[in-house]
């Protein structure tokens, strides 16, 4: 799926990347900036399932993070893990 033509808004921001890293992408990846972004997104939405495994709801819960945020498309969209809605 074309991350681009999916109402998601998009935001560009410099990110530091090792060039050696960067070589790499570039030799084994045509997609490296698409890449970096969805390990990136990726990252953003296992670190939220792990800090809220423990004790979820006690005074903040997953879910209203990712309501809040606005994140539930954006994990469907990227194909993130996310935990079950305590309303299903």
């Amino acid at each position: 799926m074309e991350k681009e033509n999916v109402e998601i808004e998009f935001e560009t921001v410099p990110v530091r990347i090792p060039k050696a890293v960067m070589d790499l992408l570039r030799a084994f990846r045509n997609d490296g900036e698409d890449y970096l972004t969805t390990l990136i997104v990726h990252s953003v939405a296992s670190t939220l399932d792990a800090d809220f495994s423990i004790g979820n709801g006690e005074i903040v819960s997953y879910w209203n993070i990712v309501e809040r945020f606005r994140l539930k498309r954006v994990f469907e969209v990227f194909d993130c893990k996310m935990p079950v809605h305590k309303d299903c």
